[in-house]
């Protein structure tokens, strides 16, 4: 019996959806249910970019044009407080993104003077991209203006790539080897706020802890003495294969002391950002917006 749309949607997210309607505090769980593209779209926009797109991402992209996955939390009478954000372009919007913008005068200028001179990532050792015509840089996830996560190729003719994290400051960190990978963290870490942030010297905001530590308290751990967050036990969570993916054990923390009651830590963090966002005029309480001089373009 063939399987429909949200069948389907539910098979390649693992449940997730069913796992997050079971937390405490969450609701508006919605996962946008989108077809698998076909081999002609797919072979049009490697002809378009005379670039080879990795087997496990164009597998993927036959099964799903790309995903959103959104949902939010609700504390007593109050409106829904939008949180976790899973989000991969469809195919055509997968844009190249290169070092250039426009000034004031709306003359292009580059941005390679102001992006990452560092040679190689420090944990992984391998050289970082650059806005170079050594290298293919193609967008997958805006992540809301709080970065780019980025679909890199040293040699486009390979099909080989890297998935890699570019900040806000343009400075590159490497995420994973390929695309499966990813797809896997993405749903480990259950889209909230900043979860790439784990895997860079940066770490995560005082607030994106209180929500791991909420809803995730398993995926991370903090250096105190450093002030910085570990993604915790990451080589098992890149060793997982798709039918171990169990969501229920992998989000379950070990050796969790007691803490206030979900409701309650979620009514003082909702209340506390609702303030901040009054004292500062931000519109959107999950986001930080982008620096309009730092936004790097898609070139079509």
């Amino acid at each position: 019996m063939e399987e429909n749309v949200s069948e389907i949607m539910q098979r390649i997210t693992f449940s997730v959806v069913k796992y997050l309607e079971t937390k405490t505090g969450v609701c508006n769980v919605k996962l946008h249910e989108r077809t698998g593209t076909t081999k002609e779209a797919l072979s049009s926009w490697e002809q378009k970019n005379s670039c080879l797109l990795p087997d496990d991402l164009k597998n993927y992209y036959l099964t799903s044009n790309g995903i959103k996955l959104t949902w939010s939390v609700k504390i007593d009478s109050s409106n829904p407080y939008p949180l976790g954000l899973m989000y991969l372009h469809p195919v055509d919007d997968i844009m190249e993104i290169t070092g250039k913008s426009k000034n004031k005068a709306g003359k292009t200028v580059t941005k390679e003077q102001d992006s990452d001179t560092e040679s190689e990532d420090e944990d992984s050792g391998l050289k970082k991209p650059s806005f170079t015509s050594s290298y293919r840089i193609f967008e997958l996830d805006p992540c809301a203006g709080l970065g780019k996560v980025c679909l890199v190729y040293r040699n486009s003719h390979s099909g080989c790539s890297e998935i890699w994290f570019l900040d806000r400051s343009l400075r590159w960190h490497f995420l994973v080897a390929n695309f499966t990978t990813y797809y896997r963290l993405m749903l480990l870490h259950l889209g909230l706020p900043q979860w790439q942030y784990i895997f860079t010297d940066i770490g995560l905001s005082m607030q994106a802890k209180q929500w791991f530590n909420i809803y995730a308290p398993s995926r991370i751990q903090t250096d105190v003495s450093q002030g910085r967050t570990y993604e915790h036990d990451l080589r098992d969570s890149l060793s997982v294969t798709p039918n171990q993916l169990d969501v229920s054990k992998i989000f379950k923390g070990k050796n969790e002391k007691k803490k206030p009651p979900v409701a309650q830590q979620i009514n003082q963090m909702v209340k506390k950002r609702v303030v901040q966002n009054r004292q500062t005029g931000l519109v959107n309480p999950r986001l930080v917006p982008l620096n309009q001089n730092n936004t790097l373009k898609g070139s079509k």
